[in-house]
C-alpha cells in the first residue's frame, strides 16, 4: 500500500466522523444577517480545525459581531496555501422545509443515495469541513502537508464581506506569505459535470439612503400618517429622483459620463483566455440561456432580454459586460401583516454594481458620490457594503494547471469559465498579493442552496462524486499543487 493509499483507507475508515463533523457545523445556526450564533459557530470552527491537528486556530474579533476564524498547518515547507472559506449562511426563508433547517439529517433524497440537510450544508459548511477532513487524514498519516496552509474563515459573506480587508489587515504578514489561494466549493452539476472558473467581476455593494434626518424635510425620527402628505415632505420620493437620475428613461443607460465609459470599456481578451472563450460559446449556440447561465432559473424564465442577441452573445455579455442594480427597496413598514397609510422618514436601496475595469472600486464609488451631489442630492447616504475589484487567474498558473491534473486524475473534463458574474473578497488577494485565486472547480455536489431542503451529497450515484470522493480529490490536490509549483520553480 502506497502512502496515498493508505490517506485514502484513512478517509474510508473515519468517513462516518467526517460526516458526523459536518452535521456538527451544520446544526449550528449562523445566519449573518440576523447576527445569529455566529461567535458559537466561529468557536465551533475553531474546535474542528485543532481536532483535526492544525498549528493554530483562533477567532479574530474587528469589534462588528462578525467574527472570523484564522488557522494555521504549519510543516515547515517552502510554499503556503491560503485557503478561503466561510461559515455564515442564508436565512431559513419562507419555503416548507421537509427536514428541519438546521437538522444536519443524514438521509436519502433527491434521487441519492444519502445526503445531509441543512442550511449551509452545499455552501459553505459541508465543502469547508470537507477540506478540513481531508487535511486530517494527511495529517494523521504523513504527520505533515506537502505545503503549509493558513485559512481565514469568514462570518459575513453573506453580507457582502464589508468586514474582510479589516479580517485580512489583522493577519497581513502571515496570509501575505501564501503562493496561491484556494476556496473549497460544490462545483458538481446532476449530471457530473464540474465547472471550473477562472475569474470574478468586480463587487460594489451600496446602500444609499434618505432620510428626512439629513434633508431637513419630512417627519424627523418617525413615521406619521399619509393624510399630511399634503403639508410633509416624503424622502422616499427623494430617494426614488435620486435612483433616477442615474440611469435614462429605461433602467439599461447610465447617465454618468465618467462611469458610463468605464462600464462600456470592453475587456481585452487575453491569448490564453481565447480558446477557452471559443469552447464556452461553442457550447451553448444553440441552447436556452435560462438553462446555463449562472443566476437565471428554468423555473423563472426571462423570455425577452435587454438586447436582442444570440445565446452565445448573452452568454458573452453575461460574463464580460458591467452592470448597475437596484436589488432591494425599503421604506415604510416591512413586518408582518400590514400598517397602512404611513408617511416614513427613511427609505433606502441597495444597489450591487459588477464591473470589470482596473479602475479601483473606490474610485468608481466616489464617481456616485460627485454624480449626487453635482444634481442636488448632497443629503443621499452612500454606505459601502463591499467593494472589491475584478481579478482573473491565469490558466497557466501552478494552482490551475495542478487542478486540471487532478481532475484529470479523476477522470473529470471541467467546463471552464473565463469570467463569471459574480464577485467577493477573493480579489483581496489576487490584487494585493498578487496571487492566483480559485474558488470550487471540484467534485462534490449540493442542491437548493437558496431555497428549503439544502443538501450535501454524502453518497453519490455513480455519476456524482460522494464525500469520500470528493476528500480523496482534496488530498491530491494539495499534493499537485506542491508538484506544481516546484515544477515552475
Amino acid at each position: 500500500m502506497t502512502k496515498r493509499d493508505a490517506i485514502y483507507a484513512h478517509i474510508d475508515d473515519h468517513l462516518e466522523a467526517h460526516i458526523a463533523s459536518i452535521q456538527r457545523l451544520v446544526r449550528q445556526p449562523s445566519v449573518s444577517l440576523e447576527k445569529s450564533g455566529l461567535p458559537e459557530c466561529a468557536a465551533l470552527l475553531v474546535d474542528s480545525m485543532l481536532a483535526a491537528g492544525f498549528t493554530s486556530a483562533s477567532i479574530v474579533d474587528v469589534g462588528d459581531d462578525y467574527p472570523g476564524v484564522f488557522a494555521t498547518v504549519d510543516c515547515g515547507k517552502p510554499v503556503t496555501l491560503l485557503c478561503y472559506g466561510h461559515y455564515d449562511v442564508r436565512p431559513v426563508g419562507t419555503e416548507p422545509w421537509t427536514h428541519p433547517p438546521f437538522s444536519g439529517e443524514s438521509c436519502a433524497f433527491a434521487g441519492f443515495p444519502r445526503v445531509i440537510i441543512g442550511r449551509g450544508a452545499a455552501a459553505q459548511k459541508g465543502p469547508l469541513q470537507s477540506w478540513i477532513n481531508a487535511m486530517s487524514s494527511i495529517l494523521a498519516i504523513e504527520g505533515e502537508l506537502p505545503v503549509n496552509l493558513v485559512f481565514l474563515v469568514e462570518g459575513a459573506e453573506l453580507l457582502g464581506s464589508p468586514n474582510y480587508g479589516a479580517l485580512v489587515a489583522a493577519h497581513r504578514d502571515a496570509l501575505a506569505k501564501a503562493s496561491a489561494l484556494y476556496g473549497p466549493k460544490t462545483a458538481q452539476d446532476a449530471t457530473g459535470g464540474v465547472s471550473l472558473t477562472l475569474g470574478y467581476k468586480g463587487l460594489i455593494y451600496l446602500e444609499l439612503t434618505a432620510s428626512t434626518e439629513a434633508s431637513g424635510l419630512g417627519p424627523q425620527g418617525g413615521a406619521v400618517h399619509s393624510a399630511t402628505s399634503v403639508i410633509v415632505d416624503n424622502p422616499v420620493w427623494r430617494l426614488v429622483q435620486a435612483l433616477a437620475s442615474i440611469t435614462d428613461a429605461t433602467g439599461r443607460e447610465i447617465t454618468i459620463p465618467e462611469l458610463a465609459a468605464i462600464m462600456a470599456a470592453e475587456k481585452p481578451v487575453a491569448g490564453w483566455e481565447r480558446p477557452v472563450l471559443e469552447a464556452m460559446m461553442a457550447s451553448v449556440a444553440r441552447r436556452d440561456p435560462n438553462s446555463f447561465i449562472p443566476g437565471l432559473n428554468t423555473a423563472f424564465p426571462v423570455k425577452t432580454f435587454k438586447q436582442a442577441l444570440s445565446p452565445d452573445q448573452l452568454l458573452r455579455q453575461y460574463m464580460y459586460g458591467a452592470s448597475f442594480n437596484i436589488s432591494g427597496l425599503r421604506s415604510g413598514y416591512t413586518g408582518p401583516g400590514t400598517k397602512s397609510f404611513l408617511l416614513p422618514h427613511l427609505a433606502a436601496a441597495t444597489c450591487d454594481l459588477r464591473v470589470i475595469s482596473e479602475v479601483p472600486a473606490q474610485d468608481i464609488i466616489a464617481m456616485i458620490r460627485r454624480h449626487l451631489d453635482a444634481h442636488g442630492f448632497t443629503d443621499i447616504g452612500i454606505t459601502v457594503m463591499s467593494a472589491y475589484d475584478w481579478y482573473q487567474t491565469s490558466i497557466e498558473s501552478s494552482l490551475l494547471k495542478a487542478t486540471l491534473r487532478t481532475l484529470e486524475g479523476h477522470g473529470i473534463t471541467p467546463t471552464i469559465w473565463p469570467v463569471q458574474g459574480f464577485g467577493g473578497p477573493w480579489a483581496h488577494y489576487a490584487k494585493v498579493f498578487d496571487i492566483p485565486s480559485l474558488q470550487g472547480g471540484s467534485p462534490g455536489h449540493g442542491g437548493r442552496m437558496a431555497t428549503s431542503d439544502e443538501f450535501l451529497v454524502i453518497e453519490g450515484n455513480g455519476t456524482v462524486a460522494g464525500l469520500a470522493e470528493i476528500e480523496r480529490y482534496y488530498v491530491d490536490l494539495v499534493y499537485g499543487f506542491a508538484e506544481s509549483v516546484a515544477e515552475t520553480g
